[in-house]
C-alpha cells in the first residue's frame, strides 16, 4: 500500500515534469518535442496504474497489467525517440 501512494507520487510528479519540459524545449527551441509527450503518457499510464492500486483495486488484474505493460512500452519509445533527436542534432551539427 505505501509503495503503491510512493509509486503513484514519483509518477505524477515525472509527468509534471515532462509537460514542463515540453513547454521548456518548446520556448527555447521553437521545437515540439514528441519525446516529452510519450515519456508523459507513459509514466501517466504507470502512475494511473498505480493510483488504482492505491484505490483498492487489486495488482494481479489484466487491466492493471495491461496498464503497466503499455507504460513500459511508452517509456522505451521517449528512449528511442530521445537518442533519435540526438543523433539527428549529431548530423546536423557535422554538417555546419
Amino acid at each position: 500500500m505505501v509503495l503503491s501512494i510512493v509509486n503513484s507520487i514519483f509518477a505524477w510528479s515525472i509527468v509534471v515534469l515532462s509537460i514542463i519540459g515540453y513547454f521548456l524545449t518548446l520556448k527555447k527551441t521553437g521545437e515540439r518535442w514528441m519525446f516529452w509527450v510519450v515519456l508523459g503518457s507513459g509514466w501517466a499510464l504507470f502512475a494511473i496504474a498505480q493510483t488504482i492500486i492505491w484505490a483498492g483495486g487489486q495488482d494481479n488484474s489484466p487491466l492493471i497489467w495491461a496498464i503497466w505493460l503499455s507504460s513500459y512500452v511508452l517509456i522505451i519509445c521517449s528512449l528511442v525517440l530521445v537518442f533519435l533527436k540526438l543523433i539527428d542534432y549529431m548530423k546536423r551539427k557535422d554538417n555546419k
